[in-house]
């Protein structure tokens, strides 16, 4: 039985406040979020102009058709197809006489994407009836059920009625009407890939171990109006206000009766006390854990932290670059906090929140159902990651729990696949996966199984995207390790880091050979996507010094895996590097030819492996590998890349700062929201796009090197801002800088002070 909306997962954190600071509300710390949330004087035409709800597990596009009704379109993390694609629970559309979203002159409405109470707000004025009508539309935070709270001055006409369409397999939803419920869902039946894909790797005896993840599993909702009942499919009603409730379930069960029973329940106990007041009061702890805003103080105040209009299509048309960058950042945060506490990751293309685009072409075309999505049902970890990489520095530690809870699941299914097929022990995890721990190869003439190395004398099988690229096992445990250095949670450490950590260096000392020198030969290989034929990829041998030396640190692994780590250590070779003392710069491997892609793997020694940079002393050799890489603001300045990361590394301010305004100026012309990201070149709603340059801010902020804090490192001198964040060890930093100073500046415990660095430049003392 798949166990059902917010879930614990396999390890709990508490929340560190990190003492008095903690104790203080976001206002007395100056911290308001509402300057951020986001207005429109208008709807649109389609869910393309749509805000998002959520509350970790089910989610909400909420969108007005001008002079038509208001939609929910709803989702849920763990709404999966027999294939694995994440479809939609469902739509509901409601129809309001008279119309609160008339265009006629005479007539106003506005929507509000509310960050401070987690909700959608939308009020209506018809001047010539006076009457004024309100929405608000939440996702409660603790339990699976939707509002859409209704109030109008005059008495109106309603009609609630569940949308439906042909899903992507041409299947149907069934819908039934029981008392005051309406319920619609989708169920699988006993139709899934998983034996299949098993059978492919031909580790079919693993589905005696891990079940079946597709099989009878069944979603949908139910749905209540008030003291109306539903009649021909819809609620219709009259009168001056209306609650509409809409819980989400999914499970896998054969009989659907079942299912069907335990989503009615869900309403039947609903605890309606004081919900809204609980939600908010989530929301208000959410906002207190972290935070970081901006401003460009150059500017007169009155174009400062100013909303306008987009200057022009996919174009944001505001003059203060710092408000666009923290305002995308916060929002950035809600919207994974919306979709981030299921019990599956969020898929960076799209989440909960992917819509139809009939007008949209890229890789499969337009997109008329919210069903489909550009690069399908797969975990890409190049992109999976960025989401996930903010979340330490903000403490949403919380919503990481499903990233990990992820790849944890599949360590056997990999350690299967890589026994099966390498003839080896350890594991390796490929740049896509799904459910099934099944992979998705970019290479069609080799399908989707991994690539043998080949046998001495033979050739390396050539030119494949993923054929020798296994960082993502590397950077999976180095992430888990990380997120123990801020936590300190022991649990986690014994049950997750160590064994993670222990597989992922087996499978590297295992499947590769030995050099002249009696150093780890890492060949046949390639830097990430991009250099296809590679010796030693600097990504690969960064992580692996990163990741060893970093557990060597602990006192708590086990001796076993110390004595076998301290083995392995010897063994690394070096990281290439090219030129002399005073112009060395990073190489991304020893050997490498055969470009494909347009990833800088030279400076996976920065981030995510930071070997390189402030606090080592190496930031001029960070700036010089920076001047010297290929792909430069690759995409404009967009989706996956890092460059605004490694100019916060390097400690150039104006850089990074120049590349979040770009990075979060320039949205899709595809969808109204600019946090939605740019489909270039992935699809949009883009989730990685935001990760990235969520993490390049955090860095402007605060760096750790050791148990050094460094302060400020890439601040820009012409912006004022405030930040909270965390730190390694429970600890948490806040502070405040007003026209090039350091206004105040507190870190949580108090013994921590003593390895803060100033490294705050300005234009008096640069």
């Amino acid at each position: 039985m798949i166990r059902n909306s917010i879930v614990l997962g396999m390890f709990a954190f508490t929340l560190i406040t990190g003492g008095k600071l903690g104790a203080q509300t976001s206002e007395n710390n100056g911290f308001d979020v509402s300057k951020y949330n986001v207005k429109w004087n208008w709807g649109g035409s389609d869910a393309t102009a749509s805000l998002p709800v959520g509350n970790g597990d089910l989610g909400a596009n909420v969108y007005c058709i001008n002079d038509g009704e208001l939609f929910l379109l709803l989702g849920k993390t763990d709404a999966f197809d027999w294939n694995g694609n994440v479809w939609k629970t469902g739509c509901i559309r409601i129809r309001m006489n008279p119309n609160p979203f008339s265009t006629w002159q005479g007539s106003y409405y506005g929507q509000t994407l509310n960050l401070v109470e987690g909700c959608v707000d939308i009020t209506s004025h018809d001047m010539i009836c006076d009457n004024h009508v309100s929405i608000k539309v939440w996702a409660d935070a603790n339990s699976p059920v939707y509002h859409a709270d209704i109030r109008s001055d005059r008495e109106m006409d309603i009609k609630i009625t569940p949308e439906f369409w042909e899903r992507a397999d041409g299947s149907h939803d069934r819908v039934e009407t029981h008392d005051r419920h309406l319920v619609w869902y989708h169920s699988n039946g006993a139709r899934s890939c998983y034996r299949d894909d098993l059978k492919y790797y031909e580790i079919e005896e693993m589905l005696n171990r891990h079940p079946d993840p597709y099989k009878y599993r069944t979603f949908g909702n139910v749905m209540q109006v008030g003291e109306l009942k539903p009649e021909n499919g819809s609620f219709t009603g009259y009168g001056k206000s209306f609650s509409i409730e809409i819980a989400s379930l999914t499970r896998q069960v054969e009989n659907t009766g079942e299912w069907v029973t335990e989503a009615r329940n869900i309403l039947a106990r609903y605890d309606r006390t004081q919900a809204y007041d609980r939600h908010c009061e989530w929301w208000k702890s959410f906002w207190e854990r972290s935070w970081i805003t901006a401003s460009d103080h150059t500017l007169p105040p009155e174009e400062r932290e100013k909303p306008a209009a987009p200057a022009a299509p996919g174009k944001r048309g505001e003059k203060d670059g710092g408000y666009i960058v923290a305002q995308s950042y916060n929002v950035g945060r809600y919207i994974m906090a919306c979709q981030g506490r299921g019990e599956y990751q969020t898929q960076f293309n799209g989440g909960i929140f992917n819509v139809p685009m009939p007008n949209y072409r890229r890789n499969n075309g337009q997109i008329y159902s919210a069903d489909e999505r550009d690069w399908g049902n797969r975990f890409t970890f190049q992109n999976q990651r960025l989401l996930y990489w903010p979340m330490l520095a903000s403490g949403d530690f919380d919503i990481m729990r499903p990233f990990f809870n992820y790849y944890f699941s599949i360590l056997d299914l990999r350690k299967a696949i890589t026994k099966q097929w390498f003839g080896h022990d350890g594991a390796h995890y490929r740049e896509n996966t799904q459910l099934t721990g099944y992979e998705i190869a970019e290479s069609s003439q080799l399908g989707n199984k991994p690539v043998r190395i080949p046998k001495k004398g033979e050739a390396p099988v050539a030119k494949g995207t993923h054929n020798y690229h296994y960082n993502s096992g590397l950077e999976l445990a180095v992430m888990a390790l990380d997120l123990y250095r801020y936590a300190r949670n022991e649990t986690f450490f014994r049950d997750t880091v160590v064994p993670l950590a222990r597989e992922m260096i087996r499978f590297f000392d295992l499947h590769y050979g030995r050099d002249k020198e009696g150093k780890l030969y890492l060949y046949p290989s390639q830097v990430l996507e991009t250099w296809r034929e590679a010796t030693n990829p600097t990504p690969d041998v960064a992580g692996l010094h990163y990741l060893i030396d970093g557990l060597l640190k602990e006192k708590n692994i086990p001796q076993a895996d110390r004595k076998d780590w301290e083995r392995v250590r010897k063994l690394l070779p070096k990281i290439a590097l090219a030129g002399e003392d005073g112009t060395q710069y990073i190489l991304p491997a020893e050997k490498y030819e055969q470009i494909d892609n347009t990833e800088n793997g030279e400076l996976y020694a920065v981030f995510p492996f930071p070997l390189f940079g402030i606090g080592h002393g190496t930031e001029d050799i960070v700036a010089r590998t920076i001047e010297k890489r290929l792909f430069k603001n690759m995409y404009g300045y967009r989706c996956w890349t890092q460059d605004q990361i490694m100019y916060a590394y390097a400690g150039m301010s104006e850089e990074a700062k120049e590349g979040l305004i770009h990075r979060w100026s320039a949205y899709s012309t595809h969808m109204l929201l600019p946090m939605f990201g740019a489909e270039v070149p992935d699809h949009v709603p883009d989730f990685d796009h935001n990760g990235s340059g969520s993490i390049a801010l955090q860095r402007m902020v605060v760096q750790e090197v050791g148990d050094r804090i460094y302060v400020l490192p890439a601040w820009p001198a012409e912006w004022d801002g405030s930040f909270r964040l965390r730190l390694k060890n429970n600890a948490v930093i806040q502070g405040a800088v007003k026209n090039g100073k350091i206004e105040s500046l507190n870190v949580s415990p108090e013994n921590r002070k003593k390895d803060i660095i100033i490294k705050f430049k300005n234009k008096r003392n640069e």
